[in-house]
């Protein structure tokens, strides 16, 4: 049989290890994984690791931020996660006034669709829970929006809340199939301890550790998993942050609660002994970075399982931006980029033993699909589904450096590291969009928007 495209001779990621085989694909679907097989075309990809495309399941495209806004819109940041080989990525709505979810899903899309260059979803993302979000609930999960994102911190933003907010929240989700995405620190304490530090002058960036600490983190994930345990709502908890966060959250789900829950590159290279450099505040993010021994134990739990998904929470600002914090933490725009560096950096985490091929390929590709929704059409290279693939090379280095990066910042949080491999390619539904040799090969509005099923129920 004659295939459309065959990827030749590579290493294909099947059922949990990389075989020796060739991938066929005809129109935007993957036809195929064998030996031998011939295509109208056909691309050598010797050596190469052949993998399901990533998905970043948490990004802030265009975020308006302490008087700032992101610096990726819908179209760079499509092509910086491209370049690091991401097909699919999942942003957020953000709620303006009293409107219900609908009105902020439709607006969201408007700015969007005409801009996205891969394929992309949306959280459903709310400060005030009224009874007009209570309403559209139903309609959001029928547009295909299954998430909605709440925060325990943030009270003074008017983001944050309560906890008969939280029982409310959890109980109407529930009864429509919508999973709670959820900002899980504890935002009475850390405005408290804000306050305190604030009366006291000291805001520089060595405060954020100490204004927003582990603890506050492990208390909320606690707290949240009683309302899930107590509804029988699903519960992702968002960028965890430390080790300690990260075995609270398994110790709640292996008790029972319905919970998941990702972390973040940052919090795996990164750690706090970065923000008593002279550029200590463009490490600034919430919750901040941690203690190396907190990263250390981070690794581990994603090594174990007890951390399903490795997503960004790529918020990015330029050193102009961020340098406009007048040295108060209070006033700095939080947030670092990632998207491009992403799978790269967890798949280096693989190069250096801390996590096996399977871990990270669950932890970016199918877990966030089955969480979401998604899977198999996304996570996955079962013939008949999205052929959505990243061809990485595994036996090179190369150093991080924000000049040679498509995201549209002029710094990078892993300037110099030598991370070894490297995106070779990116194929979405069939079509390469970006390759090391071409650069950008995609299309503006060429993404679609993709609308989810609920969660997969084997997977809480």
């Amino acid at each position: 049989m004659m295939f459309e495209l065959v990827l030749k001779n590579g290493q294909v990621f099947w059922e949990d290890s990389l075989i020796a085989a060739d991938l066929a694909i005809n129109g935007e679907k993957i036809a195929a994984v064998g030996f031998g097989l011939s295509g109208k075309r056909e691309i050598d990809v010797s050596g190469r690791w052949v993998l399901p495309g990533a998905i970043d399941a948490h990004t802030h495209f265009s975020l308006p931020f302490a008087g700032a806004v992101s610096a990726d819109d819908f179209y760079s940041g499509s092509v910086a996660g491209a370049a690091g080989g991401v097909t699919t990525f999942i942003d957020f709505t953000a709620q303006k006034g009293e409107e219900g979810v609908l009105e902020s899903l439709n607006r969201r899309r408007a700015e969007a669709d005409p801009l996205v260059g891969i394929d992309y979803s949306l959280h459903a993302c709310i400060g005030r829970y009224n009874k007009t979000v209570e309403e559209q609930l139903p309609q959001l999960a029928a547009a295909g929006v299954t998430s909605l994102k709440i925060f325990m911190a943030y009270g003074k933003s008017g983001l944050m809340q309560n906890d008969a907010s939280l029982l409310k929240v959890l109980s109407a989700c529930r009864q429509h199939g919508i999973l709670i995405t959820v900002h899980a620190e504890n935002g009475v304490i850390i405005d408290a301890l804000t306050d305190a530090a604030t009366e006291a002058g000291e805001l520089g960036i060595e405060a954020l550790p100490k204004t927003r600490p582990v603890f506050t983190e492990v208390e909320a994930i606690r707290r949240i998993s009683d309302f899930a345990r107590h509804t029988g709502c699903k519960v992702y908890v968002v960028h965890v942050s430390s080790g300690d966060g990260a075995h609270t959250l398994w110790g709640e789900r292996v008790n029972g609660s319905p919970l998941a829950g990702e972390t973040c590159p940052q919090y795996l290279y990164l750690d706090d002994s970065m923000l008593v450099s002279p550029d200590g505040h463009l490490w600034g993010c919430c919750p901040p970075i941690r203690s190396k021994p907190q990263q250390e134990l981070l690794w581990k739990c994603l090594a174990t399982g007890e951390i399903a998904v490795i997503a960004t929470d790529h918020c990015p600002f330029t050193r102009a931006d961020k340098n406009t914090w007048n040295n108060k933490i209070t006033s700095l725009p939080m947030g670092l980029p990632g998207i491009e560096t992403f799978p790269g950096l967890v798949l280096n985490g693989v190069h250096s033993e801390k996590i096996t091929l399977k871990r990270a390929v669950r932890a970016i590709s199918e877990n966030p699909a089955r969480i979401f929704g998604l899977y198999p059409e996304k996570g996955s290279l079962i013939p008949g589904t999205d052929a959505d693939v990243m061809v990485y090379n595994p036996d090179c280095n190369t150093p991080i450096s924000a000049r040679t990066m498509h995201m549209r910042t002029d710094y990078s949080p892993y300037e110099g590291l030598a991370c070894r491999g490297r995106n070779e390619m990116t194929l979405l539904r069939g079509k390469i969009v970006f390759s090391h040799t071409e650069g950008w090969k995609g299309q503006q509005g060429g993404g679609k928007f993709l609308k989810r099923k609920a969660t997969d129920p084997d997977f809480f």
